[in-house]
């Protein structure tokens, strides 16, 4: 198992913009700000993290609603996935490619994990026949040993 922090570099404003744009989303003050920060985190935030993070950010007052309107209209789009990894507010990932998590039960650090295994999809094809399957992950929980 190769747990890893995601590898790509941070995105300037110039390209937070172009991703949207790509993505069908409009790129207001506000959601350029969100999507910067949610794009170029390391750490999985939960809307409310999120906000803590870009409040200061803007010349206009930011609320809470803006931010997991934002939130929802990135998921909507494709942009950025919600990842429950226990009971409690999803966390926003913005690797939307199919990968798995290890949380650090001291810390709750949440890192990507990636397994090269086929044993994940066959498991998604075989609930597939029963369940329409839009995506899968694996959570893992224990310490991280550094």
């Amino acid at each position: 198992m190769n747990i890893k922090q995601p590898t790509h570099p941070q995105l300037t404003t110039g390209e937070v913009e172009q991703f949207l744009h790509k993505h069908g989303v409009k790129p207001t003050p506000q959601r350029m700000v969100i999507a910067e920060y949610v794009l170029n985190a390391r750490c999985h935030p939960t809307a409310d993290q999120v906000f803590q993070e870009v409040a200061q950010q803007l010349p206009v007052l930011l609320s809470r609603a803006t931010v997991y309107n934002t939130l929802n209209t990135l998921v909507q789009a494709g942009a950025v996935r919600e990842v429950y990894i226990e009971p409690g507010p999803a966390r926003y990932d913005a690797n939307i490619d199919e990968h798995h998590h290890f949380v650090d039960v001291k810390t709750g650090r949440v890192l990507d994990v990636d397994i090269e295994s086929s044993v994940a999809p066959s498991i998604a094809t075989e609930v597939g026949s029963k369940f329409k399957v839009h995506h899968y992950s694996v959570t893992f929980f224990g310490e991280l040993e550094e």
